[in-house]
């Protein structure tokens, strides 16, 4: 129990010697504030006996057991290795660390603490009229800067607009550029039939001179020679091919063929079993039917149209329905002959079918010269060949190639005159 006492009257004792190192004794003046302006005059109340203003002397060396580790403000107790926070003018001894206020020796060493030998724990207070021109200097840099960037801004947008105007520029320059250098729809088309001719002109595939576009090409080119005042050779038509010829008015993709026989239509082997027979009774007696209304001068009634067009349909499907009852070849004439039965009732549509079966022409056309004449007069184009037709169309063509050959020899006899 004495001991317990005894160690906290020594506890006490000893703190109230700390708390008196930190005031002045009693009677003692208080030390009036430092007059350095970059001291923080707060922190300098009290000061090392003796040390009145920068570079005075300060507390004796060797304090010993005096020194203090934080900021020794005790008087008689400092020393030049004053530890944390020492309030001594700094700059008295270049010696000692980043910013320290105190007047310590170089040597100073972990009793200066922060402040010296050193180290860093500055207590700087900055000029205030640094501080005013450092603030002023920003203010006015700032201002540059916005000015700088307000200008910038301008600018950019300047430069903007000239690209605007440049791009706008170059795509009315490209614009331009391509109507002047886009083919000529026109030229194009005569183009077109320059190759068609000069392929017409050369030994054309059978099948082109049986769909008559080989015939019609040279028909369109023998047509403006002979407008423009063109004479050809005498190429003389004989009959057989004269019955044989098949007209169109325009561009119709019918043609009426097949009803050159009265109306009676002369069937394909493969299309004569009696698998078809319901199927070709009913297209006869409707063609001939079709051919007398046109014979007559009349065009045929819509309601033998649609009943031609149902029999097609239900020719079709008994062909598909037999197809594995007949061979290759066969196949492929009876859809061909099928083909021809649409093309006939395509151009019974047309509205000038009366002017297809006038056969009042054939009195008045001997050789190409008049039939291109009659064909010019009248709008006629050639219609392709039927099955009975093909030998007549090959040797038309043959006639139409001499005559065209030799109308090119009298014109160009002619312009070198």
């Amino acid at each position: 129990m004495g001991e317990s006492v005894r160690c906290f009257v020594a506890g006490c004792l000893g703190a109230a010697v700390v708390l008196m190192g930190g005031r002045p004794a009693l009677g003692q003046a208080p030390q009036a504030a430092n007059p350095n302006v970059y001291v923080n005059p707060f922190a300098a109340g009290m000061r090392f006996p003796g040390a009145t203003a920068l570079g005075q002397p300060q507390a004796p060396a060797g304090a010993g057991v005096g020194r203090l580790a934080y900021g020794g403000l005790a008087p008689g107790l400092a020393s030049p290795d004053g530890g944390y926070g020492s309030l001594s003018a700094s700059y008295a001894n270049p010696s000692l660390g980043y910013g320290s206020l105190m007047n310590s020796s170089p040597n100073s060493g972990y009793g200066g603490g922060y402040g010296g030998g050193g180290m860093y724990g500055t207590q700087w207070m900055m000029n205030p009229y640094q501080g005013y021109l450092s603030g002023a200097a920003d203010v006015t840099r700032a201002n540059a800067e916005y000015y700088s960037t307000i200008q910038q801004a301008k600018l950019s947008r300047e430069e903007a607009r000239r690209s605007h105007l440049q791009t706008r520029r170059a795509a009315i320059e490209e614009a331009a550029w391509e109507r002047e250098h886009m083919p000529d729809p026109e030229k194009i088309r005569q183009k077109i039939l320059e190759r068609e001719l000069a392929r017409a002109r050369v030994s054309p595939p059978l099948t082109e001179i049986l769909a008559a576009q080989s015939l019609n090409a040279l028909l369109h080119n023998l047509v403006t020679q002979q407008g423009q005042g063109g004479r050809g050779p005498n190429v003389a038509l004989n009959e057989d091919i004269r019955d044989h010829i098949n007209f169109r008015v325009g561009n119709t993709r019918g043609s009426a063929g097949l009803l050159k026989d009265g109306g009676a239509l002369s069937w394909p082997h493969s299309l004569r079993k009696e698998d078809f027979k319901e199927a070709r009774d009913n297209l006869n007696t409707l063609m001939k039917t079709a051919f007398t209304s046109v014979a007559s001068g009349n065009r045929p009634d819509s309601r033998t149209i649609s009943d031609l067009r149902a029999g097609y349909t239900k020719l079709a499907e008994a062909i598909d329905a037999n197809v594995n009852k007949i061979d290759f070849n066969e196949s492929f004439e009876a859809k061909r002959y099928l083909r021809d039965i649409k093309g006939t009732i395509d151009a019974l549509k047309d509205p000038n079918i009366l002017i297809v079966f006038d056969k009042n022409w054939k009195s008045n056309v001997r050789n190409v010269a008049e039939l291109v004449k009659f064909m010019r007069e009248n709008g006629l184009e050639f219609a392709p060949a039927t099955n009975l037709d093909e030998p007549s169309y090959v040797a038309l063509y043959h006639a139409m190639v001499s005559f065209d050959r030799g109308m090119q020899r009298t014109v160009n006899a002619e312009g070198e005159r």
